[in-house]
Order: structure tokens, then C-alpha cells, then sequence
């Protein structure tokens, strides 16, 4: 079954119809082809983000992602999205640890125009200091909002800040308070000169475009733009195991949670684990069949949801996450439970249950063909972070050859051969000092 099942994805995949070349000007370009609708997807990666910040400039690498649409001497103002807009597109961005994105989703009859806007910013972005000013308040309030005024936003910056220690993946991409009033016009445009350029880029047109024509179209909006020069960030390596405990108890908050962290493998750290360890999150909870979800929501009714993902896709390390909502109070046996659960799913893992997993997890990759949007995020996400785009054509068979004691190995790297932190937030008043 699953074996008939790994040959039709293999098929599907070998009609992803993924390319790839490089501009001399050091621009990779990702082509993705998909001609059942007239639409396409163009998608900007820089690589960079809140790891290459300087010390005290937190908050820069979003707050640049702002400025990119404040104007060129081109497109002034805020034209940007307005033309898009009136050319029927959808048009955003995002900034995370590791890079910053920016992405177009329009007829194809648009492409041109969408490439032409996006190239413009890429070289001739104007920062006025209206405009920084404008946007630097705008980011400090969304910090306000998003984490300053969210305790479990707060809890989730701790923990990861505890896991990381010295680590540039413990710098919350929002930037703290202080750093986010200090950040000023001359750094912005820094920080653009130094990392916004063509040899720090990965372009990917996805959706009713052929190589060719893709091919064209970049080297006459993109192949011009000269390089920049820079240092690549050096990421530290962590230790290979510690462990540490965070306990808060903050106002507001109703239910309380436990998070447990690890740092884990990635495509660039230890990457032969990483289908494994995408197989082992399924397993423990994946859907209301999953191990730990049927063991602490449906038995024994200590948890009200159970959580865990992995993101191996990373410039440095990956990360691991299990997270926990009580059913009621959170009673000082908790976190052992929690544990129990997690050695019991592992001692319970047998090949059957592995196949079964690995038979859903392939069955969705298969709608991967036809949602260009969401192929074009992960290819860029690869390519950006240091990957092959062989990952994505491969994965199907990798995620097919995993075997249940790969998984429990996995389980076991996790569990003693890498940093973790486990984080317990408390409800307002139930903190127990244990």
C-alpha cells in the first residue's frame, strides 16, 4: 500500500516541474511550473533576517520590511501596493529569523509589472525620514501588541530566549522595546545596502510561467542590480545537551500551558535526521489519532489539546516543539504526566504504526502539485536557508524510507543528545512553587 502509494507521489513529483538557474549578477532563480490556471506567484527571499541583526538594532531586519514599501524615486510614496491593487494582485511580506520575503499573487498577464516593482525596491529604495519615523512607531506598537500585551507571547519569547541562550535564534524578530526607539534612519539603510541585493537573493516565480519565458523576464528586470558585499552570519555552535526549566506565572492569563523546546536537526545541522524527526512529530500529534493526543486528550482527559511541530527547514539549527494545554488546573503532576505520555507513545511505536503515519503524511504532500503558492514558499524557504531543491523532490521517497527505529532514535537525540528547555505558564494565581 504504501509502497504503491510512494510510486505515484514520486511521479507527481518529477512533475513538479521545478527549475532553477543563477543570474551573473548571483540572483538564484526558482521556477516552478503549473499551467492549470492563468496565476502566478512571485516570490523575493532575502537571506536575512533577525539572526544578522548588531547587537542593539533588534527589530531592524522587520522594520526594513516595512520601509520596502514606502517608495522609490520610481514608485513614491506608497504607490506600491495601490498599483497591484488596481492590477487585481495580492501583495505582502514577512520577516523570520532566518530570511525576508516578498510575494506577488496576480494573472499572469501581470508578471511583468509585479517584476518590475519588485526589482525597482530591490536597488532604489528611498527612506525618508518621514517614512522611517512613520514606520519605526508603527513596529514599536505592533510590538506592544503582539508580545508586550500577550503573556503568551511573553511565555514563548522566554522560553525561546532560555533554549538559545547566546544563540542569534533567541533575538525575538519584533526586536525589544529599547532596541526598536534606538533603531534609526542610517542603520535602516545600512542594513539595506549590505543585505538587499541579488547575490543575497533567491527569486521564485511559481504558477503559468515556462523557464524560458522566466528566464527573460528576470535577467531584464533583475540582471542589472550590481552585488553587495558582506560577511556571512557565523552561527555558534550550541552545546550538545543541556537542559533548562522556566516557570512564570503572568496577569490575564486563564489557561495555563507546558512547552517544551528542543533545539534540533535541520538541512544544515545534522540533516540526515530530519525526515525521521518530521515523521516522529506526526506520530506523537499529528491528528486526533497521534500518540500523545490520544493518550492525554481522549483517555486519560489531562489535556484539552496537544501540539507538536517541527521546522528543520533553518540556516542553523531546527527546532522541535511539544506544547501542552491542561484539561483543568494545572496540578503539580502535571509535567510528569506529560512525560509519561511522551516515553509511552515512544515504547508503543511499532512498524505498523510508523506506515500508517507515513501513508497520511504522503498522501498530503500530494496536493502539493497544485497549490504553486504554497511550493513556491517552501522552495524558496530551501533554497534561502541553504538547502538543495533536491530536498523537495526527494522528500517523498526519504519520508518513505524512514523506518519506526529511525524514529525512535530520533525520539532519543531529542530527548538526551540536544539542548531543551521546558516552559510551564501558570494562570494567574495558581503558581506553585515546586
Amino acid at each position: 500500500m504504501i509502497f504503491g502509494l510512494c510510486l505515484s507521489f514520486e511521479t507527481r513529483a518529477e512533475n513538479f516541474n521545478i527549475k532553477e538557474f543563477y543570474l551573473d549578477n548571483g540572483l538564484q532563480v526558482v521556477v516552478i511550473e503549473n499551467h492549470k490556471a492563468p496565476i502566478v506567484q512571485q516570490m523575493l527571499f532575502y537571506k536575512v533576517g533577525a539572526v544578522d541583526e548588531k547587537p542593539g538594532q533588534g527589530g531592524i531586519a522587520h522594520l526594513l520590511e516595512h520601509l520596502m514599501f514606502r517608495g522609490t524615486a520610481k514608485i513614491e510614496g506608497q504607490k506600491f501596493n495601490r498599483v497591484l491593487e488596481q492590477n487585481g494582485a495580492e501583495s505582502n511580506a514577512f520577516t523570520a529569523q532566518d530570511v525576508t520575503a516578498y510575494y506577488q499573487l496576480l494573472d499572469i498577464s501581470r508578471l511583468e509589472l509585479a517584476m518590475f516593482l519588485e526589482a525597482d525596491r530591490m536597488k532604489g529604495l528611498d527612506i525618508s525620514k518621514e517614512g522611517f519615523a512613520t514606520e519605526r512607531d508603527i513596529v514599536f506598537e505592533e510590538r506592544k501588541q503582539r508580545v508586550d500585551n500577550n503573556p503568551l507571547a511573553i511565555f514563548m519569547e522566554s522560553a525561546r530566549a532560555a533554549l538559545w541562550q547566546k544563540h542569534p535564534y533567541g533575538n525575538p524578530v519584533t526586536g525589544e522595546d529599547d532596541e526598536i526607539k534606538n533603531l534609526t534612519r542610517d542603520m535602516a539603510v545600512d542594513f539595506y545596502k549590505t543585505y538587499y541585493a541579488p547575490n543575497n537573493a533567491v527569486l521564485v516565480l511559481a504558477g503559468d510561467v515556462d523557464a524560458d519565458a522566466a528566464k527573460r523576464l528576470a535577467q531584464k528586470y533583475y540582471g542589472n542590480i550590481p552585488q553587495s558585499e558582506f560577511e556571512a552570519t557565523q552561527f555558534e555552535k550550541l552545546p550538545e545537551k543541556y537542559e533548562a526549566k522556566l516557570t512564570m506565572e503572568l496577569p490575564e492569563v486563564r489557561v495555563g500551558r507546558l512547552v517544551r523546546m528542543y533545539a534540533a536537526p535541520s538541512i544544515n545541522v545534522e540533516p540526515e535526521m530530519v525526515y525521521a524527526l518530521d515523521v516522529l512529530a506526526e506520530y506523537l500529534a499529528g491528528d486526533e489519532n497521534a500518540a500523545m493526543y490520544q493518550e492525554l486528550v481522549l483517555k486519560s482527559k489531562t489535556a484539552a489539546s496537544v501540539e507538536v511541530s517541527y521546522d528543520g527547514i533553518a540556516r542553523s539549527y531546527g527546532s522541535f516543539v511539544l506544547a501542552v494545554v491542561p484539561s483543568g488546573d494545572m496540578k503539580s503532576d502535571f509535567e510528569d504526566k506529560i512525560e509519561r505520555a511522551w516515553r509511552k507513545a515512544i515504547s508503543n511505536l511499532t512498524k505498523e504504526k510508523i506506515d500508517k503515519v507515513k501513508q497520511k503524511m504522503l498522501a498530503d504532500l500530494v496536493y502539493l502539485q497544485d497549490n504553486p503558492a504554497s511550493l513556491a514558499q517552501i522552495a524558496g524557504y530551501i533554497a534561502a536557508s541553504g538547502g538543495k531543491l533536491e530536498y523537495l523532490q526527494t522528500y517523498a521517497n526519504k519520508i518513505a524510507s524512514v523506518t519506526a527505529e529511525d524514529v525512535r532514535n530520533a525520539a532519543e537525540y531529542l530527548q538526551n543528545r540536544t539542548p531543551k528547555v521546558t516552559g510551564i505558564l501558570y494562570p494567574e494565581g495558581e503558581f506553585r512553587n515546586e
